[in-house]
């Protein structure tokens, strides 16, 4: 990149969004497993301190957090039983761009429901899935207010709508029963000021379009297995998207092979000149990530 300037992780990952320039490509993570930093750091907890250490340690611009429910009752909460543990230590002490991690309703319906019984009830019950969607509006939106009060950069909405080959529901169904839903949320969260990112696991490549329009400025999870191929999609998206994701599991495990970390890296250097990319795995680090594999391949994209 031509931009000499150094800037903070916040301020590298909104350039991202905006498309533009910064000083090397920013990176993080959709979710970071505690067992992971429980090994990595060889420690016995994974508070603040601990989660700061590792963030630091992988060269990471991103937070992400999500809401936790102390009871965790199998069905839906209400916006008081949730909470943000460290919420403002991670906006206030850290240089970090902080997402709120929030489900939507189709996650949450495939969750709190029997799977099947969900993906057909707006056949059988159009009534009671708006009923459900509509209380999934008003919580999420209680949640998206109250992250933003505590300083929150972005929101992230993840539905995992679909899988390697296609989509779970139809997307007119989707387009029907569920998007009106989103865009009024997408519409509070720019309210609020803020970016909004969607996360769907597998191919979703023909819904993208409709993301854009309701005002999402990125997707995260670009599975290169299911078609989700990074530059196809800056190709056709990449004005009105940011991209995030990119990194398989099994490319942090073929890093130390350095006949392969150079091809990753050629291709890097392609993707380095891009704007409007953030760089991290697909769904983020779990056991079976290669750490040390993941962060040679953060650095040939420097």
């Amino acid at each position: 990149m031509n931009d000499r300037t150094t800037y903070s992780s916040r301020e590298r990952v909104r350039r991202a969004i905006r498309h533009e320039t910064a000083d090397r490509l920013p990176r993080g993570e959709l979710c970071i497993n505690d067992s992971v930093i429980l090994r990595q750091l060889n420690c016995q907890r994974a508070g603040f301190d601990e989660k700061l250490s590792f963030v630091n340690q992988m060269g990471l611009d991103i937070y992400t957090l999500s809401p936790v429910r102390p009871d965790r009752q199998n069905k839906l909460p209400a916006p008081g039983e949730l909470l943000w543990p460290d919420i403002e230590k991670w906006t206030g002490q850290t240089p970090l761009f902080t997402f709120a991690l929030v489900d939507g309703a189709f996650e949450l319906g495939m969750r709190f429901h029997d799977r099947l019984d969900f993906l057909t009830l707006y056949r059988r019950s159009p009534l009671s899935l708006a009923e459900f969607v509509s209380e999934v509006e008003s919580l999420n939106i209680a949640l998206y207010r109250e992250a933003a009060e505590k300083g929150i950069d972005g929101i992230i909405i993840a539905d995992d709508v679909a899988y390697g080959k296609g989509f779970l529901m139809n997307p007119q169904a989707l387009r029907e029963h569920f998007f009106p839903s989103l865009e009024r949320q997408v519409k509070e969260i720019e309210r609020l000021g803020l970016p909004a990112f969607f996360h769907s696991d597998g191919y979703y490549r023909e819904i993208i379009p409709d993301l854009i329009r309701m005002g999402f400025k990125g997707i995260q999870c670009l599975e290169r297995s299911c078609g989700m191929d990074l530059w196809e999609l800056h190709g056709e998206f990449g004005r009105e998207l940011c991209l995030w994701g990119h990194i398989a599991t099994e490319d942090t495990l073929k890093a130390h092979d350095p006949g392969l970390l150079g091809e990753m890296a050629s291709a890097l250097g392609r993707l380095s000149c891009r704007e409007g990319v953030i760089l991290g795995t697909d769904c983020g680090l779990f056991e079976g990530t290669d750490l040390s594999g993941l962060k040679r391949i953060y650095e040939t994209a420097c």
